[in-house]
């Protein structure tokens, strides 16, 4: 959400705000920097923490533009411990590597009715002055600065966040191969429309259709774990090791529009035009056409407000988001565009309501 509100050029409406947090994903340096300099005189709080230790773990203020590589994601809260640790389970030193982990008076007691993954993941803490203390393996990898501020760099399992959801892949993968037709899949995580979206990869004797197997996912996960888009394999590319070569897959582009339930059908004005034009580059989808479901297009809720903002300061015309939702195809939106949105407030004559390369 932070990342679409710097992109839509929103910031500017924010000022005023003496602090604004922002917490749940990696929050990028050109972001940051762009809605600091937007933003003279708000303090940008980047939180971190993991949902076992209570929201917040560490933040990170900035008020000044980022000139490291990476956000910062700060020192620990007031009551909590952060500790960087080495294989051998020893303080990593100031600039190393090392596993994060988390402790202090926001520590859950572990997993409701899953004894195995608390004793997994909540752990004896060795530095703590009280008998029994424990701490959380966050699965996070980060290094500790000589000023006890801690950058983030990445996870050390195959955990990844999509719109900031925790999800997975394996969960995901799991749900693929129990479809009668499945014998293997891969799922990654690529780049689309200025974010991640989920891929799913699969080996079946023939291609599926798309649309039954995402019903068959949304029965065993939920919605946002269901890849916005599916690929068919003869077999899993493997690397010369002999694993799973996930680079190659994380390279993957679709091909042209997939598998979808609609035909083609180009667009016929000048609207249509310029919001397939948008719809191709956020969903990575060529040729759209003006009867194509957004979301079986790979779109989703962030994405949706992104192009709702992006209609507004073009044309002036306001879209409700249960309006695009009903309707998610361009034909439909592109006629509540032509009609001035009905139910919204007047926004001007249609006259003065063009569209860009209108």
């Amino acid at each position: 959400m932070f990342h679409h509100l710097v992109a839509s050029g929103l910031t500017p409406r924010l000022r005023g705000l003496r602090f604004l947090l922002a917490g749940g994903d990696v929050l990028s340096v050109e972001s940051v920097n762009a809605a600091m300099a937007d933003l003279p005189g708000t303090t940008l709080i980047n939180g971190y923490g993991p949902t076992e230790n209570t929201t917040f773990t560490c933040c990170a203020a900035l008020v000044e533009p980022v000139t490291a590589p990476r956000v910062p994601i700060g020192p620990a809260i007031d009551g909590t411990e952060v500790h960087v640790l080495d294989d051998a389970v020893g303080m990593a030193a100031d600039g190393q590597e090392g596993h994060i982990c988390a402790a202090g008076a926001g520590l859950a007691h572990g997993y409701l009715n899953d004894p195995a993954l608390t004793a997994q993941r909540f752990v004896a803490n060795p530095f703590s002055a009280v008998p029994g203390g424990r701490m959380y393996r966050t699965g996070d990898l980060g290094s500790r600065g000589a000023d006890g501020v801690l950058d983030f760099h990445g996870r050390e399992d195959r955990q990844i966040k999509v719109r900031g959801f925790r999800i997975e892949p394996g969960d995901v993968e799991h749900a693929l191969r129990a479809h009668p037709d499945v014998t293997d899949a891969v799922v990654v995580a690529t780049p689309s429309g200025g974010e991640r979206s989920l891929v799913g990869f699969y080996v079946a004797d023939e291609p599926l259709v798309s649309e039954h197997l995402r019903t068959h996912l949304g029965t065993l996960v939920p919605p946002y774990m269901v890849p916005g888009t599916l690929v068919w394999l003869e077999a899993v590319p493997l690397t010369a090791n002999g694993k799973v070569d996930r680079d190659a897959l994380s390279a993957y582009e679709p091909p042209g529009r997939g598998d979808l339930s609609s035909d083609y059908r180009g667009p016929g004005t000048p609207v249509e035009q310029w919001l397939a034009e948008m719809w191709g580059d956020l969903t990575r989808t060529s040729p759209v056409g003006v009867d194509d479901d957004f979301f079986e297009l790979g779109g989703h809720s962030l994405m949706a407000v992104r192009i709702i903002v992006e209609i507004s300061a073009r044309t002036g015309v306001e879209i409700d988001p249960q309006e695009f939702y009903a309707g998610p195809t361009i034909a439909e939106l592109a006629g509540l565009i032509t009609a001035g949105a009905p139910g919204q407030a007047d926004t001007g004559g249609d006259e003065d309501r063009k569209p860009a390369g209108e």
